[in-house]
């Protein structure tokens, strides 16, 4: 049976412990509450731009019926190179994780989504690029022996900034424009609510004007949630200077803003699945904690009996 001391020792480092994770608990509760109300902040911004972006493909003849002249995809990339749909014979999938563990099944269901959709494409005799940030994709990668390219992170803890997505967003757009690509993907942690999350793979490029549908078979736009798409009749915009000049800088900002979409859901994601954890680590910390106690008052009390027997053994002995 272990020693009083051992025993003792054991519940002191168990009770520390769960002060850790409780705090880190804490934490995590209050960032994946600030990254929530950034996504809710931002949601409004994405649902306008998707809804001119689309008014605008509609004004360029994007997505009118092709019964004469140009085909759709011929006048989608007259409209714009990032709506260029081409054969897909080359593949980039951008994959979004965390630099920190401690977050539960967060960073492998993203590793295990990314391997996956990779095995697919390469099935199909696709030529395929895997690109990320995160040191913890990065390294479950390297373990698989799975080529990866890593690419600097723009999110050092739960604030994406801004201009690392817009770099990041340009750096993709240039792959395909350039034709290293004929689709970009990214695999991410996508935010349904507060209470769900689940890895997604969503198709980045060439831009899309269908939505796509959710696991729940909702449709759902690329730049918002379903419960914020806007339901309206279509607004005839006055376009200046000119119709070129206006979709040069519509779409980019499109694939801008997805990106920092991607980031923002990535970062409540992590934050949310940090917080579960840290919950789960404290009530295993005081289930053991619970258990060690136990423990140690049988310790006790058979050192307590057996002093007395020894006690009244030496008592009978001297009479």
């Amino acid at each position: 049976m272990a020693k009083q001391r051992d025993v003792k020792r054991r519940i002191k480092s168990v009770k520390n412990t769960s002060k850790i994770t409780h705090t880190m608990e804490l934490v995590a509760t209050a960032k994946a509450k600030l990254c929530t109300n950034r996504i809710q902040r931002a949601i409004p911004y994405f649902v306008a731009l998707a809804e001119i972006a689309g008014e605008a493909r509609k004004g360029g003849g994007a997505s009118g019926p092709a019964a004469e002249g140009p085909s759709r995809d011929e006048e989608s990339a007259a409209l714009h190179p990032l709506l260029e749909e081409r054969p897909v014979k080359k593949v980039t999938i951008f994959a979004v994780a965390a630099n920190r563990g401690l977050c539960g099944g967060y960073n492998g269901n993203v590793l295990r989504l990314a391997k996956r959709r990779r095995e697919e494409l390469l099935a199909e005799g696709k030529e395929v690029t895997l690109l990320g940030v995160g040191r913890k994709l990065a390294n479950g990668f390297k373990f698989q022996q799975i080529p990866f390219e890593g690419v600097k992170s723009p999110m050092p803890d739960d604030r994406p900034p801004y201009v690392e997505c817009e770099k990041l967003a340009d750096d993709l757009a240039r792959r395909f424009v350039d034709g290293l690509a004929d689709r970009v993907e990214i695999v991410y942690t996508h935010y349904y609510s507060a209470g769900r999350q689940a890895p997604r793979v969503e198709t980045f490029l060439p831009i899309s004007s269908q939505p796509e549908e959710t696991e729940e078979g909702e449709a759902k736009d690329k730049a918002a949630p379903p419960a914020t798409a806007k339901k309206g009749k279509s607004v005839e915009f006055l376009i200046e200077p000119d119709p070129r000049t206006i979709l040069d800088a519509i779409f980019p900002l499109q694939a801008k803003l997805h990106v920092y979409r991607v980031f923002l859901e990535a970062a409540a994601s992590e934050q949310i699945a940090r917080r579960i954890a840290m919950k789960n680590a404290t009530d295993n910390a005081e289930e053991v904690g619970k258990a060690l106690r136990m423990q140690y008052n049988r310790v006790r009390q058979a050192s307590i009996t057996k002093e007395i027997l020894e006690i009244v053994g030496g008592s009978e002995a001297l009479a």
